[in-house]
């Protein structure tokens, strides 16, 4: 599928997984954006101050009329582009609510529904540096197994991924996501930015 975004002087098509949207502008009354199953989701809006101490600053997200499917995701920096926002990318991964979120300069630009460990294998939480990249990984521990775009958290396997997202799959402690979107993230990230890996994350705003 394909986002058409229409503004003033500007057109842009971008590659969006299973959902096709259009918008008028970026102003935060008439920035609608529609999918073709009828999701809609307005201009980025303001968040409400975090906690003190919150390890990622939040200050635009996308609010959207229905949770994304499993397997459903989009990424759209025209707004943080036009805001001049700069910087690395930040993810956080919200287990609770299976999700992924990539802010730049705490404007969400990305989301995603995920994959993860369960029981004996539940995927920690923490701040965790990326110890690697690469784009063509296999597991040295389940199998060959394939994992795309990998994104190393741990030196004991942990990693973001591209796998298989539904609601009946799960991983051995890995943090899977849909591969177009992975290999996106995997485009946007360096060796070293922060991920955090919580519960829970920003209730009063997700």
């Amino acid at each position: 599928m394909s986002l058409q975004i229409w503004f003033p002087k500007l057109t842009a098509l971008l590659l969006v997984g299973m959902v096709s949207i259009s918008a008028p502008s970026f102003a935060q009354t008439d920035f609608i954006v529609e999918y073709e199953s009828g999701m809609t989701a307005t201009s980025p809006r303001t968040a409400p101050p975090a906690k003190p101490h919150s390890p990622f600053a939040v200050d635009h997200y996308i609010e959207l009329d229905r949770p994304l499917d499993f397997g459903e995701h989009f990424w759209d920096e025209s707004f943080a582009r036009a805001s001049g926002a700069r910087g690395s990318a930040q993810i956080v991964v919200d287990l609770q609510a299976e999700q992924l979120y990539v802010y730049r300069a705490g404007i969400e630009i990305a989301r995603t529904r995920i994959t993860r460990g369960w029981e004996e294998y539940d995927t920690p939480t923490g701040i965790f540096p990326i110890l690697e990249k690469d784009a063509d990984h296999y597991s040295s521990t389940y199998n060959n197994a394939p994992m795309p775009y990998n994104l190393r958290l741990t030196w004991k396997g942990v990693a973001i991924h591209g796998a298989e997202v539904d609601s009946l799959s799960a991983t051995h402690g890995c943090i899977g996501v849909p591969l177009e979107f992975a290999r996106k993230l995997f485009a946007n990230v360096r060796k070293g930015d922060k991920v955090l890996v919580t519960r829970n994350w920003r209730p009063e705003v997700y």
